[in-house]
């Protein structure tokens, strides 16, 4: 029973050498693709005032927020469970590139209050790139593109891209003039994805004409991007500009990916609200072949962030979550290294030695020569000379 107080929290876990090495090297893979790219990196505080950690969009994440008291101010503060609102403050408050396209990256753990095994650990290692200052869909382009080359990088092939727009359902909800209270109930069921719900609501509403048959055909709009489309301006089309624009937006993605990227498929989702509280526009997501029920990376486009820092800016990004995703990567190449141990001593030329020796080999310290394993080399003074010698 003592043992139990060893235990780690259900949902936070220790990385043992072997997944601790594997972490660290995807997690560089990632961020020089991201170097490559143009995209700085930005390392946030693990912990910050509550008032800016949930500002704006990122409010929705106070109940998956740890809070504790700060004993030097009396503040409140938290513990980051999502990094991209951290990276948006820096991005509006720190660098104040108004005017100008900004890219960033980040890497970091994050912690949630909750631990919901469908999702991974409550701890998950947060990588990700965010673009601000760029409004057009060409950055949507741009930020869904690294996201497909950072997933090749981690050696996962055969990638289907998911596609949404969250403002469809906005504007279907604008143009049937919903209350607050019909709003949220729409929104509930959709993102239980409820079919008998929904077309019960529907029923309930007072909808004529074309408005009406979007409603109906909304669950509809969802599979094979090329037909869920071609359904989608049929039915969508002519609503409003805004709606139009919605549509002409998704077609230039999906014509550029189907005509610049090799994927699986492309899958079209228009009822999808994931991230239905920050997200603005274009959602989009990952699967890699064989983890059709995984994704391995989401994002999206969240304008107007930093409204609440006195600077609003158009912005996209993606992130990941290395912790979780390690069981589906391979494990990285790792190069021979011949094992040499050395003893201690205060001798100038064996510090010298040593240094010399880990530019090609690792040099482990022992105490007695009984702890060196028959067969190793081990440095031995003879001659007044630092040498290998067998064991």
């Amino acid at each position: 029973m003592q043992q139990n107080i060893w235990f780690t929290p259900d949902g936070i876990e220790d990385l043992l050498p072997e997944e601790a090495k594997k972490l660290e090297y995807y997690r560089r893979q990632l961020l020089d693709g991201f170097e490559s790219s143009g995209y700085d990196l930005v390392l946030p505080p693990i912990a910050e005032y509550t008032d800016s950690l949930l500002t704006g969009t990122a409010r929705h994440l106070a109940t998956d927020t740890c809070r504790f008291p700060d004993q030097e101010s009396g503040r409140m503060m938290g513990v980051r469970a999502d990094m991209t609102p951290q990276v948006a403050r820096i991005a509006v408050n720190r660098l104040k590139n108004k005017g100008q396209i900004t890219r960033l990256c980040y890497v970091g753990e994050v912690l949630k209050t909750r631990n919901n095994k469908a999702k991974g650990s409550r701890s998950p290692i947060q990588v990700g790139a965010e673009l601000f200052g760029h409004q057009g869909v060409e950055s949507d382009i741009e930020v869904i593109a690294l996201m497909l080359s950072s997933i090749r990088a981690l050696g996962l092939n055969d990638l289907t891209l998911s596609l949404g727009h969250v403002s469809v359902v906005e504007e279907l909800m604008r143009l049937a003039q919903l209350n607050k209270k019909q709003t949220q109930q729409l929104v509930d069921i959709l993102m239980r994805k409820s079919v008998p719900e929904y077309n019960e609501f529907v029923a309930s509403l007072s909808l004529n004409g074309s408005l009406k048959t979007a409603f109906e055909s909304l669950l509809s709009l969802c599979g094979d991007a090329d037909e869920a489309l071609t359904k989608a301006q049929t039915v969508l089309t002519g609503l409003s500009a805004e709606m139009d624009e919605c549509i002409e937006r998704l077609k230039q993605v999906m014509s550029y990916f189907q005509a610049a990227s090799k994927l699986q498929g492309i899958h079209l989702d228009l009822a999808d609200l994931r991230g239905f509280q920050y997200h603005t526009g274009i959602i989009f997501g990952c699967y890699a072949a064989g983890q059709k029920l995984y994704m391995i990376a989401k994002g999206g486009r969240y304008d107007e962030i930093g409204s609440d820092f006195g600077s609003a800016q158009p912005a996209t990004g993606f992130s990941l979550d290395l912790r979780s995703t390690l069981d589906l990567l391979a494990c990285p190449p790792t190069p021979e290294k011949k094992v040499i141990y050395a003893p201690i001593e205060a001798d100038p030329e064996l510090v010298q030695e040593i240094l010399n020796l880990k530019k090609s080999a690792v040099v482990k310290r022992y105490y007695e020569l009984s702890e060196v394993p028959t067969g190793s080399e081990y440095l031995s003074k003879q001659n007044d000379i630092w040498q290998c010698v067998q064991k």
